[in-house]
């Protein structure tokens, strides 16, 4: 069945759970929709092998990743606003993006700029590398291997 066929089974369920209790409203539609999703989790890695569920937890891993990152890169941020004195240590790196489709360049490039103090400034003309700008890259090979960490866990949990 595919993702599409499984994700109206569980909109099925949930409308059928409501239906069961008697009552319609929006946390009992809830209620069957997280029942129906883990019921189908299960039924499909025994039929299928990767399971319904595995898509959403990947998103979520990707999430708790991305938002430790946002809150790290803040209080980078907040420090260098607060303390007297010049921290930063910019640099523009030109970072390789072959092999990437044109939306998963523009992906990447939108997480890189919603993390404080990096900012995508430019794709090359033949998509091969993607500029940005960091606040704090006094070592090149570092920023490098943390853009590399955030563009694989993009392609592994997000599109992969």
């Amino acid at each position: 069945m595919s993702t599409l066929g499984f994700y109206l089974t569980n909109v099925f369920l949930a409308l059928l759970w409501m239906l069961l209790w008697g009552v319609f409203d929006i946390y009992y539609l809830v209620a069957g929709f997280v029942l129906g999703y883990l019921l189908l989790g299960l039924i499909s890695r025994t039929i299928e092998g990767p399971g319904y569920g595995t898509k959403g937890w990947k998103l979520l891993s990707f999430a708790i990743y991305f938002v430790r990152t946002l809150i790290k890169a803040n209080i980078q941020v907040a420090h260098e606003i607060v303390t007297p004195g010049y921290g930063m240590t910019p640099r523009v790196i030109r970072y390789d993006v072959q092999g990437l489709t044109p939306g998963q360049i523009t992906s990447l490039a939108n997480t890189i700029t919603l993390t404080p103090g990096t900012l995508s400034v430019d794709v090359g003309d033949d998509h091969r590398f993607l500029y940005v700008h960091c606040m704090y890259a006094a070592d090149r090979d570092t920023a490098v291997r943390e853009l590399d960490e955030l563009r694989d866990r993009l392609m592994k949990e997000v599109f992969g």
